[in-house]
């Protein structure tokens, strides 16, 4: 086995020339050496011209070239300091330079692990006083060496546990689009600023998977994709998702499938000519699905931008209420269905495939005479609605690469925002509905933004109906008390002031009177905002219009203070 390094990249050696013990004040002349101070006892006033420090026991100090040093004695005390002095060599292909340029950010150094590293040292040398041979000097290079990689790895500042998985989440995606080129995992480490063992223990905890499994299993299943796809050769197909040897294709696909690539592709292309997919549907029903499904009718309005996600486009749909808050171009060639749907609208639309999420007021026998009609499960997750539409159309792959990405938008988005809130800050959101009821979301809307891992929390009854799985839920005015963070999120038929429905608006003045509304902290705080109605909707692009618009809305929010004034 060959170990290579990355000669294109540079690399540091670090060579000790001198060692000096002080244990008096003294003036030490600038020098185009490096200088590390490591004090064994005492304490003293160490002047380096552009600050003066306070010395004391254990600790370290670097010194860059051209550095002005004094040790001047401090109440008389009497001190011990050790002085190495060291060049840092730069290597890079076959290129060798000297580097003045400073080996640290500050001057005064952590030492925690390196202080036991540098007494041995110190140790050494001085049981082999007054003199040092050739061959013992060298075999203190290594150890300095040594020393100096951890002082390196103490004081260089390390990206915080939330920074390093999102970028960790980023090399996800880099995977997705990249499979089929050459990666190592060191090349994923660099990508993302992560140590590499770091970035092994991230990834695995992320995908339950190495870096190297994961990137297999992409190939694989992009392979199964082409192979049903396609009429291309094995070997072909082996270097397009990024084997360069296709007999190791070969035997991994079988070890994964059960199956060597042409015999899969002969099963599941003559299984799909002598028969429909059949997919179980939420009521339970059984429905085969036609091969061709490109004339998709989408009945509900809330969730048809989960079908333009995967690129999926429908030829009828009821308008969306967030086609103010988006544009959605892609649906220009859509057509406006009403609420419920009226059969024969549905009928002259000539569909191959009816998805049906809300039936409220629909027919499903009627439907199933027009095409085989479909019930999606509207409580499902943003997650399992695209996987399900990915299983449904054959694009569990796009689906699976829009959710990575909306994953890592989300830690992104958030962390732009960590200075816009407190830590640990609790929100809610409330709705006035149009049945003049309050209620407060829980695992569905708004919510699902908000309570991220880098984000709000929610409070504890929040909580508890999240875990019961109540999307939302009608409360009283006087139990807004228990139901309400620190923040609160108001889903109004108000934004910027651009009153759409007076009347509502008029009723959500009325209970914001009541001394139960006026006494929370968050009114008191002057920690309350106003959102339009899109805010609250589940499609996957207007979840993902939410993220973009985070920062905005948490530095610049539409607030109702005390008074009930905006600000």
């Amino acid at each position: 086995m060959k170990l290579l390094l990355h000669t294109d990249q540079e690399h540091e050696i670090y060579s000790l020339s001198e060692i000096d013990f002080m244990e008096a004040p003294v003036s030490i002349m600038p020098s185009q050496e490096h200088r590390l101070l490591i004090v064994v006892s005492g304490n003293f006033r160490l002047d380096l011209g552009e600050e003066t420090l306070t010395a004391i026991e254990e600790q370290c100090f670097y010194i860059r070239p051209g550095g002005n040093i004094v040790l001047n004695r401090q109440d008389h005390e009497p001190f011990a300091v050790y002085m190495f002095s060291f060049h840092v060599i730069k290597v890079q292909d076959v290129n060798v330079w000297f580097d003045t340029s400073p080996a640290f950010d500050g001057t005064t150094l952590r030492s925690d692990r390196s202080y036991s590293s540098v007494h041995t040292i110190i140790q050494d040398m001085i049981r082999q006083r007054p003199y040092i041979n050739k061959a013992e000097s060298n075999a203190y290079q290594p150890m300095f060496h040594m020393l100096m990689l951890s002082l390196s790895e103490q004081n260089t500042k390390a990206p915080s546990l939330e920074n390093a998985r999102d970028a960790v989440k980023r090399t996800l995606i880099y995977l997705q689009e990249h499979y089929a080129e050459k990666i190592k995992v060191q090349e994923l480490s660099d990508l993302s600023g992560v140590s590499l063992w770091q970035y092994n223990e991230l990834f695995r905890s992320l995908t339950d998977k190495t870096p190297i499994e994961y990137l297999t299993e992409i190939r694989l299943n992009r392979a199964k994709e082409l192979l049903l796809q396609t009429e291309e050769p094995i070997e072909s197909i082996a270097h397009q998702v990024g084997f360069n040897d296709h007999y190791y294709f070969v035997r991994r696909f079988r070890q994964k499938n059960g199956l060597p690539p042409r015999e899969y592709a002969a099963m599941y292309k003559q299984s799909d000519r002598e028969r429909d997919i059949l997919f179980r549907d939420s009521t339970g029903r059984v429905i085969d699905l036609p091969k061709a499904k490109s004339r998709i009718v989408y009945l509900d309005r809330n969730t048809v931008s989960d079908l333009l996600a995967l690129d999926l486009f429908p030829v009828g749909s009821p308008k969306s209420p967030s086609s103010n808050f988006i544009h959605i171009d892609s649906l220009q060639n859509t057509t406006e269905i009403s609420f419920p749907p009226k059969p024969e609208e549905i009928r002259k639309l000539k569909p191959d495939l009816i998805l049906v999420a809300n039936y409220y007021g629909i027919s499903l026998d009627e439907m199933n005479t027009i095409a085989p009609t479909i019930v999606l499960d509207r409580e499902q997750t943003l997650d399992s609605r695209l996987r399900t539409l990915g299983q449904i159309f054959g694009k569990e792959h796009e689906a699976e690469r829009w959710l990575i990405r909306y994953d890592a938008m989300a830690e992104y988005m958030w962390n732009l925002c960590k200075d816009a809130f407190v830590p640990g800050e609790s929100a809610s959101v409330l709705v006035y509905g149009d049945d003049g009821r309050l209620y407060v979301m829980a695992s569905h809307g708004l919510p699902n933004t908000l309570y991220h891992a880098n984000g709000f929390r929610p409070p504890l009854e929040v909580a508890t109906l999240i875990e019961q799985g109540e999307a939302f839920i009608s409360i009283e005015e006087r139990d807004l008390e228990r139901y309400m963070g620190d923040r609160i999120f108001i889903i109004s038929a108000t934004r910027d002031g651009d009153v759409d429905t007076p009347t509502s608006y008029m009723c959500e003045r009325s209970w914001m009177e009541s001394p139960y509304w006026r006494d929370l902290p968050a009114v008191c705080n002057g920690k309350v905002s106003h959102v339009g109605q899109q805010w609250n909707m589940e499609g996957a692009l207007e979840r993902m219009h939410v993220l973009h618009a985070l920062p905005e809305l948490l530095r610049n929010p539409t607030m109702i203070t005390r008074d009930d004034k905006r600000i």
